[in-house]
């Protein structure tokens, strides 16, 4: 197909946003991609560009103060399906993060088969400002209440500005990096519709078994998976996690039921290590009663830029994204990476992996078990039929182990990493969509 005109060309929504969109992994990616399947400039820059973005300010009373959180709705696509994303509460959100995450969402429904397309919430939320407008140090005098109070107050203002969306199933949220599934209880108060949230809490209408865990779980069988392609047995296996969230705490405890030993693990707060092997369920009972895994009894103490020197097998970052980088790939020691965070490896850190013969299991495949079971719990909503953890679980490890197959057969066909095949059948699916529903 020949480009269109240049009111709709290449440069059209950096001409509207009045500002170049910044070159990011999922860009390159979905660029390569593109050019392999022979599409044209225009094509290329239309799964890329976002459908919608909203900006809105939502206004929060705090005993005799009022607070301003400045809000970002990212709609990517939703050519396979309504646009589906978590809701992140951090200090440093931006449009152009909350838009790349939900570029990542859309291609991560994508491999997966998943029938949603791709959305995000990023609401700026800075707590040391907040504690300082109250008097107090957020270190010194860290409130979980005194947050969780506030956080559950935005969550139902956000909700009462964006009921629409919701309610119509356009844009279905769920919990991300500062949010809970108490914070998705908040939406469906508002919203009295079960299928209009995922990730809700137990017991609340439209809740599923299994979805809390279903991202660490999925991240596990990756793992377990590649030791099997390897031949090897997990418990000849040893692996390090980078954060020990809701993410990377579930993900080690699933894997070292397998009997691999965590050798290491740090968090925003510190670390710990043992090459002997970390006692993981007692440090998830140590974090929960902590707030961290430093200081835990028995092990020894590691700054967190030392996570990338621990020799393992497999290196699982479950923390932040864009970490590993070409300034810190000739550091790892690991001989495989499992992505358990959005985008943990970099753009300038994927071909440097790749020429090192170090593999990255994508995080649009690794870390798809939370929205494969939220297409379960949406499904679940709609039709009010029950479902069993075991069911649920089920279906994240079939989608994952499909999803890398068939990722491993074109990365075998075309002589490319795992991380460039993820993308290119993504966007084989969301570009046929896109064109069966004439929005390309």
């Amino acid at each position: 197909m020949e480009d269109s005109s240049p009111a709709f060309g290449p440069t059209g929504v950096e001409q509207v946003l009045h500002s170049a969109l910044p070159e990011t992994r999922s860009t390159l990616m979905i660029t390569s991609a593109g050019k392999r399947m022979g599409l044209s400039s225009q094509e290329i820059q239309e799964l890329i560009a976002p459908a919608e973005m909203r900006v809105a300010r939502l206004s929060v009373s705090s005993g005799r103060r009022v607070l301003n959180f400045w809000c970002v709705v990212a709609l990517h696509n939703m050519a396979c399906g309504p646009y589906k994303g978590g809701v992140r509460l951090a200090g440093d959100v931006d449009i152009y993060e909350t838009l790349e995450l939900a570029r990542l969402m859309t291609l991560k429904c994508a491999v997966t088969g998943t029938e949603f397309g791709g959305g995000k919430t990023g609401i700026r939320v800075d707590w040391p400002a907040i504690y300082a407008l109250h008097g107090k140090d957020c270190v010194r005098d860290r409130d979980r209440g005194f947050e969780l109070d506030i956080t559950l107050a935005l969550m139902e203002r956000y909700a009462a500005r964006f009921r629409p969306l919701f309610e119509r199933h356009e844009y279905i949220p769920a919990p991300d990096m500062g949010t809970s599934p108490d914070h998705m209880a908040m939406i469906f108060n508002v919203t009295r519709d079960p299928a209009s949230v995922t990730g809700k809490p137990q017991n609340v209408q439209g809740w599923l078994p299994g979805r809390r865990e279903a991202t660490g779980w999925g991240i596990s069988r990756a793992t377990t998976r590649l030791w099997q392609k390897q031949g090897r047995e997990p418990k000849d296996c040893t692996f390090a996690v980078q954060g020990f969230g809701n993410v990377g705490s579930y993900a080690a405890s699933f894997i070292a039921r397998e009997g691999a030993r965590m050798v290491a693990v740090t968090d925003i707060l510190g670390g710990v290590y043992d090459p002997a092997g970390l006692d993981v369920e007692g440090l998830r009972e140590y974090t929960l009663e902590t707030g961290s895994v430093a200081g835990f009894p028995g092990a020894a103490p590691m700054e967190l830029d030392q996570i990338y020197d621990v020799e393992c097998d497999v290196f699982l970052p479950a923390a932040i994204g864009g970490c590993i980088t070409d300034r810190t790939v000739p550091r790892l020691r690991c001989g495989a990476i499992v992505e358990g965070a959005n985008m943990p490896v970099a753009a300038s850190g994927v071909a440097p992996l790749h020429e090192r013969g170090i593999p990255v299991i994508p995080d649009i495949i690794a870390n798809s078990g939370g929205v494969v079971a939220s297409m379960e719990e949406f499904s679940k909503a709609l039709s009010a039929a029950a479902i069993e953890r075991e069911v649920v679980l089920d279906s994240v490890t079939n989608r994952i182990e499909t999803a890398v197959e068939r990722a491993e057969a074109l990365a075998l066909e075309h002589g490319v990493s795992l991380v460039e095949a993820a993308t290119e059948l993504a966007i084989r699916r969301v570009y046929d969509a896109m064109r069966v529903r004439r929005f390309i």
